[in-house]
């Protein structure tokens, strides 16, 4: 079926000869198309952040999501004209629809691998947009600990005991055979 162009079930049931599909693309030709585009920002840094939203990120976050009951989806989203957040609610086969085209096609470069970042130029580009932006580029983004990770995801500190809330401390290793039954008798 190379070069031939498929058409989903439900528009293959309705368009059965050119002439419909042609009528179909008429059309759409006549809808009005609203592309957002927002005003220029001389904050680099609220830039950066936006884009990074949606490079690294999957189309939808998973918190996003309400509710599935086998058939159909129910997921929120941000509408942009009241500022508001509102539900939809869509099969499941809509919302994998809907999901899939955020998916980029066989060797689609993302954008990480254009511009200044790209393998052959970043080292020439890279401190040029620190300087531009006025951050050091030798700064060092200090990694979070595992600690802090269970803190900001589960909201529970690992090195606080869960009984009596006193920090906790490692005082010995043991090897062998679990000695957690004797533990809990002491308390």
């Amino acid at each position: 079926m190379a070069g031939k162009l498929t058409l989903p079930p439900p528009l293959a049931k309705i368009m059965t000869n050119k002439k419909q599909f042609l009528k179909f693309l008429d059309e759409l030709y006549q809808k009005y198309w609203i592309v957002h585009c927002a005003k220029p920002n001389n904050n680099h840094k609220k830039n950066i952040q936006y884009l990074g939203r949606y490079v690294k990120r999957p189309a939808i976050a998973e918190s996003k999501l309400r509710h599935y009951d086998g058939n159909n989806v129910r997921f929120a989203y941000l509408d942009h004209t009241t500022k508001s957040y509102r539900q939809f609610k869509c099969s499941a086969e809509e919302f994998i629809a809907r999901f899939i085209r955020h998916i980029p096609d066989i060797n689609f470069r993302l954008i990480r691998y254009y511009g200044f970042l790209a393998n052959r130029v970043r080292s020439k580009f890279l401190p040029l947009v620190y300087k531009f932006i006025q951050q050091d580029n030798n700064q060092k983004t200090q990694e979070p600990s595992w600690a802090s990770l269970m803190m900001s995801n589960f909201n529970l500190n690992p090195l606080v005991c869960i009984l009596c809330q006193s920090p906790m401390r490692l005082s010995a290793i043991h090897f062998g055979k679990s000695r957690v039954k004797e533990r809990l008798k002491q308390l």
